[in-house]
């Protein structure tokens, strides 16, 4: 992203206004006797879950299981695990074995929610 001058200027603007603006209500008390002051806050709640939905995965997780894309995640990891034991291996047998974890790989990252929790390909001298 290329951000112009002048764009990043306005945005400093509004980074002053936005500090002075905070920093005003603190001086005010706007921020004093606030619920749950000094408590650690409450992070068992996921503020973007479906609340519809907050039951169900709620009883899902309590009684042992996980979403099917995480379980995915966990055999995909025993799998390579289990390859990067092996070494490198040559054989037909081997690079099959790679070639099948790679596309449960491809797949994983198509239903895996979020970029950062896709996973890279095999490759055979990977450990």
């Amino acid at each position: 992203m290329n951000l112009s001058g002048a764009t990043l200027l306005a945005m400093d603007e509004w980074h002053f206004v936005a500090e002075r603006k905070i920093r005003e209500a603190m001086e005010e008390g706007a921020f004093d006797n606030l619920e749950g002051a000094g408590k650690p806050l409450d992070l068992t709640e996921d503020p973007f879950e479906d609340p519809s939905l907050r039951m169900a995965h709620r009883l899902l997780k309590n009684n042992g299981f996980a979403p099917a894309w995480i379980e995915e995640a966990k055999e995909i990891e025993a799998e390579a695990s289990r390859l990067r034991a092996r070494g490198d291996d040559a054989t037909d047998e081997f690079r099959a074995s790679v070639d099948a974890l790679n596309r449960r790989i491809f797949i994983y990252n198509l239903k895996a929610p979020a970029a950062s929790l896709h996973k890279r390909p095999f490759k055979i001298g990977d450990g």
